[in-house]
This record gives structure tokens, C-alpha cells and sequence, in this order.
């Protein structure tokens, strides 16, 4: 993961459109792979040559795509899908991180258990508050130490928060508790049954173990279509989220180049080398945004702020700079041994809090729990729509996100929630029939 990450987050940085997104390995991905490994067991074939003509079909497919102006189709994507999708991700990350806590009391009942779960705790919610206060430095007002300070602090709140949980698990190394597990050689770790050795780099997508069957090679093409489905929904709806006008970008973007690069050097690279497949992620992708924005505090009328982007510093260098100390962690394994992996949820906790910035979704599902309506933030759309309808447009928005939510946490239909996504372009314009045009036009601008 961390080689395939590094690899195609390079050449991504160099050479698309849009190199503020970054690259990484998705949940409907992985779901999509496993679906894939059972169909090989079913039918006989070796998982890892069949997984190279899957990408191979899957970066023709991506290329046509590319070459056919597909992603212009996108633009039928509204405000209404975009919003689900990115309250989906955040979703997932918040509440995995708890699961997460949770699991560490579910797995040890001994009183040794109970304190290290209670360890793991104080760490992940420890992590998520001093990264969160880091952040916080950067914002107007603050007259806490001194600006130069600040602005570090601002910058490199989560690797300040991840040193501060391995200090005070150092402390209370007593205790003890799960580090990551990561490997100390930099080999294939699948073993060849037949050599006891691990496999070449290179995999070899007419003999592995036994000669590959030619029928194989186009079996793989059906598999294919569903991965490439994946891949365009995945990197085009987080494209949309980071070239959104609210972002005040300068470059224009570049959708086509973008799934280009993908289809023809990122797909091709992660087949033959047997690494996962990667396209934009949407909270990573949003989180490089926010960290090169400048945010200024809005005024509403009637009392409430909010917030919005004034500027971002558009660049490839920090994305290539990334990925490239993402290559050269793999020799750092001794170091990444000392960080527990309780600190890592809180990580997690904060990407998905920190990702629920203009999502109005999140927005008007606050005003759910105001209950005195003359409280209301004074945004444009509560000022211009009836309450109810805002409440009705949040709750059809409520509903698809729980349900999608669900079918991600259901294995056997996880795999389709991304057909579901794609299926809220269709939805969108059923609403029209519900809600009063203009009405529509303000909360779906």
C-alpha cells in the first residue's frame, strides 16, 4: 500500500491536471478486490495474473474514457450528489475511528486489557484534540505564542499530535498497547508455494505458478468494466469537490488528463508490480486542499459566523514532496514501530471532522438541533427558503447517506454502494416535481 501510494502519487503530481488531489487505495476498491479474488478461487485462476489483466482491461477502458470526453458527463453531478458523497467519506472516517476505540475494550477483559484500552483512548481522542487545537492557531484572533510559532503549529498539527501520543506512550510503555506492524524487508510478502521464496517483483501475467488460460485473459475484461465504474466515480466526484468555485482556484482543472494518467501509467504500474489500485481519495485529497488554504471568518447577519476559503496556494510540490517521503518511509520501519496505532484513530477522527468543512449538508443538519428558529445562522438559503423545504431537502439528503452508509457496512451488496452514488444523478432531477424551482436553484446551486 505504501509503495503503490508513493509510486502513483509521483507520477500523479507530475504529470495531471490537477495535482492537488491525492492518490490512495478506496473502500469500494479493496471491496471490489476481494469480490474478484472469490470469482478466481471459484473458477481456478490464479488471483495474480488475473489481476493483471483486470488492470490492464480496466486502463484501456479507463484511457477510452479519457479519450471520449467521458468525464464531461460529470457535469450532470450537482451540489446534491457532491454533498453525499463527501458526507459519506467523512462518515465513515468518524465513525470507524470510534469502532475503533470500542474494539480495544471488546478484545482484552483482563484488568491489564481495561487499561490498555483506557491508554488507547486518551491517545486517539488525545490526538484528535491537540491536532484540532494546532489547527485552530492558524485562525484569526489568536494571540497564543508567537505568529512564526503558530504558523508551524498550524501547518504540522497532526505529526505534532502523533509525537505527543508516542511520548506518552513511551511514558506508560508499562501499560502497553498495539504499534503498527510493519515489515522490516522491502520484498513481496506473498511466498511461492512451490519455492518457499517470496515472488518476483514482476508479475508475470502468463505463468505464475501454472500457465495462465487464454479464456482467462477475457473473463477478466467483465471484472474490469466494474473496477473502471469505481475508478471514474472515485476520481471524478473527488475532482469535483477540489475544483468547486468556492475554492477560488486559478488553474483551470483537468478531468480527461486526470483519468488519462490514471488509465495510462498509475493502473498499468499497480498491475504488473501486484499493488492495489489507486485514483483521488476524497478525504485525503480534501485534506491537502485545506491545508494549503487561507479561511476567513464571514460575518452572518443576525449574528453566527462561518467560514470560507479566500485563497489556496496551487502547486505540485506538495504533492510530489508527500509521496516521495511516503517511498522513503519504507525504510523508516524501525521508527514506525514506536506509533501506536490507538493515536492513528484519532487521525482519522480529525481527517473526518476536519472534512466536513463546506458541506453545507452538515450545515443544515445543524439547524436540526436548534430549536428556536430566530437562532438560525442567517445563511443565504434560510433566508430565501422556507424552513420547511430546507428541512425536507436535508432529510431526502439524510436518507441517501444513511442508506448508502449501511450497504457499506453490509459485505455481501458493499460492493455496489458506488452504483448507488452513481444512481443520485438520476435522483436529482426527480426532485424537481417536489420542490419549487428557485427553491431548488438556492440549495442546489
Amino acid at each position: 500500500m505504501i509503495l503503490s501510494s508513493a509510486i502513483s502519487g509521483i507520477v500523479y503530481s507530475i504529470f495531471s491536471g490537477q495535482p492537488l488531489c491525492i492518490l490512495g487505495a478506496t473502500g469500494p476498491e479493496l471491496a471490489y478486490t476481494q469480490v474478484f479474488y472469490r470469482l478466481c478461487v471459484a473458477l481456478e485462476l490464479e488471483f495474480l495474473p488475473a489481476r493483471v489483466w483486470q488492470g490492464l482491461w480496466t486502463a484501456l477502458f479507463t484511457v477510452l474514457l479519457a479519450v471520449f470526453d467521458c468525464s464531461a458527463l460529470m457535469h450532470h453531478v450537482t451540489r446534491f450528489t457532491e454533498e453525499i458523497f463527501s458526507a459519506l467519506i467523512s462518515l465513515i472516517f468518524i465513525i470507524e475511528a470510534f469502532l475503533s476505540v470500542g474494539g480495544l475494550y471488546m478484545s482484552d477483559d483482563s484488568t491489564l486489557g481495561r487499561a490498555r484500552a483506557f491508554l488507547g483512548t486518551l491517545l486517539c481522542f488525545g490526538t484528535f484534540l491537540v491536532a484540532t487545537w494546532c489547527k485552530s492557531l492558524k485562525g484569526p484572533g489568536q494571540v497564543v505564542l508567537t505568529k512564526a510559532i503558530r504558523t508551524i503549529l498550524g501547518n504540522y498539527g497532526v505529526p505534532v499530535a502523533i509525537a505527543v501520543a508516542m511520548s506518552v506512550s513511551y511514558v506508560f510503555r508499562g501499560v502497553g498497547g498495539a504499534m503498527l506492524q510493519v515489515p522490516s524487508d522491502i520484498v513481496p510478502t506473498y511466498v511461492n508455494n512451490a519455492t518457499g521464496k517470496p515472488r518476483d517483483w514482476i508479475v508475470n501475467p502468463m505463468v505464475h505458478d501454472r500457465p495462465f488460460p487464454l479464456w482467462g485473459i477475457f473473463f477478466a475484461a467483465g471484472p474490469a468494466l466494474g473496477l473502471t465504474l469505481l475508478g471514474y466515480l472515485d476520481q471524478n466526484l473527488t475532482s469535483l469537490l477540489i475544483n468547486r468555485k468556492a475554492h477560488h482556484l486559478r488553474k483551470p482543472p483537468g478531468y480527461h488528463l486526470d483519468l488519462f494518467v490514471c488509465g495510462a501509467i498509475v493502473y498499468p504500474i499497480c498491475s504488473f508490480l501486484g499493488l492495489p489500485f489507486t485514483h483521488a481519495a476524497t478525504v485525503r485529497s480534501m485534506t491537502h486542499l485545506i491545508s494549503l488554504s487561507t479561511r476567513e471568518v464571514v460575518k452572518l447577519e443576525g449574528g453566527g459566523s462561518t467560514s470560507k476559503i479566500s485563497r489556496v496556494i496551487e502547486s505540485r510540490t506538495t504533492g510530489l514532496v508527500i509521496h516521495v517521503l511516503l517511498l522513503l518511509s519504507l525504510w523508516l520501519a524501525g521508527a514506525l514501530v514506536y506509533v501506536p496505532r490507538a493515536c492513528l484513530f484519532g487521525v482519522f477522527l480529525f481527517m473526518g471532522v476536519g472534512s466536513m468543512a463546506d458541506n453545507q449538508l452538515f450545515d443544515r443538519l445543524h439547524l436540526w438541533f436548534i430549536w428556536d428558529t430566530k437562532s438560525y445562522p442567517k445563511y443565504n438559503y434560510v433566508k430565501s427558503v422556507g424552513l420547511k423545504t430546507v428541512h425536507l431537502f436535508t432529510a431526502v439528503q439524510a436518507f441517501f447517506l444513511v442508506l448508502i452508509y449501511v450497504l457499506t457496512r453490509i459485505d455481501g451488496v458493499s460492493v455496489v454502494f458506488p452504483f448507488i452514488i452513481g444512481a443520485l444523478v438520476f435522483v436529482r432531477p426527480l426532485l424537481a416535481s417536489c420542490f419549487n424551482p428557485e427553491d431548488l436553484k438556492t440549495l442546489d446551486s
